[in-house]
Formats: C-alpha cells, structure tokens, sequence
C-alpha cells in the first residue's frame, strides 16, 4: 500500500492492483476492506501485545487474519497475512507432533533407565547371593567379569577375596584334621603307654612275687632237705631267666624304636638264614613233633637288615611251633612280586579270630587268652615284628587259609627301594 492506501503489489494472482482479494488495515481506502474490523475474541485469545500485529476479520466471510505491517523508508506498508484457521491447523498439528515426539523420547528414556538400571542392579543382585554363599562357606560360585568400571572392580574384588578364603578355609581344615589326628595318636599313645606299663608291671610281677617267696623260704630254712633247697633255687633261676628274657624283649623293642640310629641296608642271603634258623631251632622243633619244610631257596637274596630281618624271620618260626596242631605241619616259602620278595610261614592248626588278627601287633597281646608262661611267651614277638617291618617301610601281615595260618613279610630286591621311599 502506499501513503494513500492505494494497492501497489500483492503477491497472489497476476498481481494488478484490481485482481486482489487482499486487505489492508482498518484505515485502508481499499472499498473491499472497509468493513474489517478488530476480532475481539481473536485478539483475546491471542492476547497480541505487539503494535504491528493484529488480527481482523472480514465481515462478509466471518474469516479472521492475522496481520503484520511495517511502513518502508519510501513511505509504502507492507501487509503480511495469514488465515488464522490456517495458523491454528499448523499449531494443531504441531502439537500433535510435539505430543508424539514427547512420548516417543519419554519412553526411549524409560527403556534407557531401565537398561541402565538393569546393567546396575544385576551384577549388584549377583554379588549379594555369591556374599551370602561366601558367608555359607560356600566359595563355588564366582562374580561373571562386568567390565572395568566399579562395578566390575567390585566383582573380581569379590571373587579375589573368596579365592583367598576358599584357600584359607581349606589349609585351616587340613591343619584341623592334622591336629585331630595328632591328638588322637598322642591319646593312643599315651593308652599304649599306660596299657605298656599295666602290662610290664603284670608279667614282672609273678616272677618276682614266686622268687620273694620261694628266697624267702630258703632264707627260713623251711627245710634242712637239700633236694628241696635245690628244687627252691631251680624256681628262683627259671623265674630269673624269665625276668631277663622279658627285659631284653623289651629292651631289643626299645632299641628297635629308637629312630638314632641310622637305617642301613645290605645285601645278604635269606635263603641261608632260614636254613640256619632251622638248624638252631630243631631241638625244639623235634621235642614238638613238628614237621618243617623249607621252600625258600638257599639262593634268595634280599636288601634289608639282616639282623632286624632275621629277628622277624626267627619270631614267625617260633610262633608257628608254639601254635601248630592238628597235622603239625611248617612250610616256609616265597614269592617274588613287583620287586619284592615275599616271605611266608605256614603252620597248621586253628585260625586266629577276626577280632583278634588286628591285636595280635600289639605288645604283650596273646590270641590264647591262656598267658602261659612255661615258655617265656610274653606277647612281644609279632610286636618286634611289626617294629622292624615299620623301619623297612615293608608290608607284613597274617592270614587265615584252609588247614591254617600263613603269616608273611616282605623284603626289598633293590636298593633302589628305600630311596623312592624316601622320596
């Protein structure tokens, strides 16, 4: 418009200034606009507070127009407009959009909280189960690897800590077990002390009771008949024989449990040993009516002690004649096996009870129950037997066949034996 209020330019149609449909202010001289007036209702709405803006409305077509318009340096105004109902159906769909937008990043935003929750609160869960099984002293489960940041830090902190206790744990258990068992050896043997006494102080005290006795009535001169002093005094001398057969049974235990000497094996033959012991030993063999056969080849050789050996070997050959009945047979034998040479005394005659066969190792312990003492058994033989065997770091042992009893030990074949036991 210029000065006047004269159409110059519209930018709908051909652009004359007699094809326009446009308006001008409420001051325009333009005819076809005079009739606008100020939408009230519009404006109230809107509550425009800007002095260039404003909002009419045509009166023919009831359509209200917002209005914008600035006076040139030339003097002209130019009028920029828009149907209201046009804004409004752009505003409307704009909060449409906006109101979708908004739900959308909403709820983009909860999944991302709940990820992030998730991410915090599981590893969090798994630890608080994996430190109540820490506190159960169960240590099998372990923290899964959730990163570098803390979290994950926290996790192999975690499982550091219960590594370390399950270690712990288990070296307190074993020292545990280790001083029960400590405990229960210092207990068995201080019963086998107590039982050692109980049982040295039973088979003194006979003898020592029938030479008190027996001194006592030669020193009363209970008879003036010389026979009857020598019969006397032959009593006093078995019971004196008896007393130091028994202390040096004890005292061959004692040296044989002694660890202050030092183990040293050779090679000899114990084929020969057999033969001799035999020879030794047939007086008695043949006052028994005894039959012995001897199966251990002169050849038999053997690393070991020879003196502890033969001991062993002399012990089971004397608790075979002791014991034998029923066909009064002895075989002595042996057997090579996995580097060993097994040597085994077979006697005829009962089997040893089963609750016996474990007892029969222990000192002054007599499957018998009868404690004869007509041949100076005390019970220590197989006790010896069972020392030296330990020394040898050898198995021996008894068992019950048909006819009788075999009881057996075994020797090394090679040196080389002791060394990988000492290993």
């Amino acid at each position: 418009m210029d000065a006047e209020g004269s159409l110059l330019y519209t930018s709908r149609g051909t652009g004359a200034p007699t094809s326009t449909s446009h308006f001008a202010s409420s001051a325009s001289v333009t005819p076809e606009y005079r009739d606008m007036v100020v939408s009230t209702s519009y404006a109230k709405d809107y509550n425009l507070d800007f002095k260039d803006v404003e909002i009419l409305r045509k009166a023919a077509t009831s359509s209200a127009y917002f209005i914008y318009h600035s006076e040139l340096d030339d003097g002209n105004t130019v009028y920029v407009y828009d149907a209201v109902a046009d804004v409004e159906n752009v505003a409307d769909v704009t909060d449409t959009v906006y109101t979708i937008f908004s739900l959308c990043t909403i709820t983009l935003l909860c999944v991302i909280f709940v990820i992030l929750v998730s991410r915090l609160s599981k590893p969090v869960e798994e630890m608080n189960s994996i430190t109540k099984n820490m506190a159960a002293l169960d240590f099998s489960k372990k923290c899964k690897d959730h990163g570098n940041d803390e979290v994950g830090e926290l996790g192999k902190s975690i499982n550091i800590l219960s590594d370390k206790l399950d270690m712990t744990l288990a070296d307190l258990k074993d020292k545990n077990i280790q001083l029960e068992k400590d405990i229960e050896l210092r207990l068995a043997l201080d019963n086998a002390r107590k039982d050692f006494i109980s049982n040295v102080s039973h088979e003194l005290k006979t003898p020592i009771a029938i030479i008190s006795g027996y001194a006592e009535g030669v020193c009363e001169g209970i008879s003036d008949d010389p026979q009857v002093i020598k019969e006397y005094c032959g009593i006093i001398r078995d019971e004196s024989n008896k007393m130091n057969s028994l202390v040096l049974q004890l005292l061959e235990i004692t040296k044989l449990e002694s660890t202050s000497k030092e183990f040293t094996p050779s090679l000899w033959s114990i084929g020969e040993a057999a033969v001799r012991l035999l020879d030794h030993l047939s007086l008695q063999i043949e006052a028994e009516g005894v039959t012995v056969r001897n199966d251990i080849p002169v050849s038999a050789l053997c690393w070991s002690q020879e003196d502890k050996i033969e001991t062993v070997l002399r012990n089971y050959i004397t608790n075979a004649i002791a014991h034998c009945s029923g066909e009064k047979k002895i075989i002595l034998s042996s057997e090579k096996k996995d580097g060993l040479l097994r040597i085994s005394v077979f006697n005829t005659g009962e089997h040893i009870a089963d609750e016996d066969i474990s007892s029969i190792w222990d000192s002054f312990y007599r499957g018998d129950k009868s404690h004869d003492r007509s041949e100076n058994r005390f019970g220590l033989g197989l006790s010896i037997v069972k020392t030296v065997m330990s020394a040898h770091k050898c198995g021996y042992g008894v068992q019950n066949v048909d006819g009788g009893v075999v009881f057996w030990f075994e020797v090394a074949e090679d040196s080389q034996f002791y060394d990988d036991k000492k290993q």
